[in-house]
């Protein structure tokens, strides 16, 4: 038979062509070496002296199987763009008074940090890495310490986590929505109740929410056989409220007041109804694809935690992408812009807030099993973003 004859027949000519151009092609490409992004990890090992719910401890991967996702997913497109994302891990000691941590004693290995650090540490690493020739860009992925957003207006520093202002402004358009105005108020003990509790004050004040009422938790009984006595005698007031709010951020008593108040009345905070950025019920905007991986690849659900690292990830390899490169000012010019908007399985692109490197996204309003509402709700307007309704807007950072 004529080759020439075969060659020339349509259905095998486009066969051919592409054949040709993969055998030439593709080992030129392959030849190129990758852009390769590397990226440090930096947790602490967090110490405290105060009970912590055993059944609430958190997976010994958590945030860090976030990054894990958010490297394997960023090197899927990035094997097209010539691209190769890696990280690493660097764990530093538990900061004390006595002898804190000396930043410049450490070997920081790359430019591009995640950190989980107490707020005192990544102040000092704020301030040590301002100092530098050249200066790292810093994600914070864990701390929601308000005055990290306030205060601390470093151009290299970004939060994927949110801050407590932003947690608790969700749950006050919540119950703004709803018409609840008068709170009992219940917290613990705990630095982070504290914390907690001064975020919802600002934003009771904010939404014009009244607390009639406000308890602390000083027991240290057990709960388990007497919480049907102790509860609604706690919960007890000389007049009625509408919802009981509870800052117990390391769940000694919170998981007991809800259906044991004096009165019945929902309850929400840090029990009940919760806010935060992710859940497992959370399937819309293609979430359920993200689920599902995740959770091939770590044999548990997707917490928060590491959602926050995996979209800290995320803005890094899009901010790369964007940029063709790893230069570090060019990357926080970037990822403070316009230009930036990262998709990230909230049915609407994120973006940084300028002034504090604050990620804006929806936050979510769950119970232990499933979603109930999203912050912001329906009517809550802003100038620039409805999400800017949620946390610190401009003029309260960095006067």
């Amino acid at each position: 038979m004529n080759v020439t004859y075969l060659l020339c027949k349509p259905y095998l000519c486009p066969i051919l062509a592409i054949t040709l151009f993969i055998s030439v092609v593709f080992p030129v490409f392959a030849k190129i070496e990758p852009l390769k992004v590397n990226i440090t990890y930096i947790n602490q090992v967090h110490e405290h002296d105060y009970y912590t719910n055993p059944l609430l401890v958190a997976p010994a991967d958590s945030g860090v199987a976030g990054i894990e996702l958010g490297i394997e997913d960023s090197n899927t497109t990035g094997k097209f763009l010539g691209q190769q994302f890696s990280f690493l891990t660097q764990t530093i000691p538990a900061a004390h008074s006595s002898s804190p941590i000396r930043w410049s004693e450490y070997k920081i290995e790359n430019q591009l940090l995640l950190v989980d650090l107490d707020s005192e540490t990544l102040q000092a690493l704020i301030a040590h890495n301002n100092s530098l020739e050249q200066p790292a860009l810093i994600i914070n992925i864990a701390n929601r310490d308000n005055t990290l957003r306030q205060r601390i207006c470093s151009a290299n520093l970004f939060h994927t986590t949110p801050s407590h202002a932003q947690i608790t402004d969700a749950l006050g358009q919540w119950l703004l929505s709803k018409r609840l105005n008068n709170i009992l108020l219940i917290n613990g003990d705990t630095p982070g109740d504290l914390a907690w509790i001064n975020s919802f004050k600002r934003t009771a004040k904010r939404y014009k929410i009244n607390i009639s009422a406000e308890k602390k938790w000083t027991f240290d009984t057990d709960l388990r056989r007497t919480v049907s006595q102790d509860i609604p005698l706690f919960t007890q007031t000389a007049r009625p409220y509408d919802v009981v709010v509870v800052a117990d951020m390391y769940q000694q008593f919170g998981q007991y007041v809800p259906y044991n108040t004096y009165y019945p009345r929902p309850v929400i905070g840090t029990a009940g109804l919760v806010a935060d950025t992710w859940h497992p019920s959370i399937e819309q905007w293609g979430a359920k694809q993200l689920q599902n991986r995740f959770k091939t690849l770590h044999q548990r659900y997707m917490e928060h935690a590491d959602f926050d690292a995996y979209v800290a990830v995320r803005a890094i390899a899009y901010a790369v992408q964007q940029i063709k490169g790893v230069n570090i000012e060019a990357l926080a010019t970037f990822m403070r812009s316009e230009q930036f908007q990262l998709a990230a399985y909230k049915g609407r692109k994120l973006t940084f807030r300028d002034f504090n490197g604050q990620l804006r996204m929806p936050i979510e309003l769950t119970h232990p099993l499933g979603l109930v509402a999203r912050a912001p709700q329906t009517g809550f307007m802003h100038p620039v973003s409805e999400l800017d309704t949620l946390g610190f807007d401009r003029r309260e950072v960095c006067q």
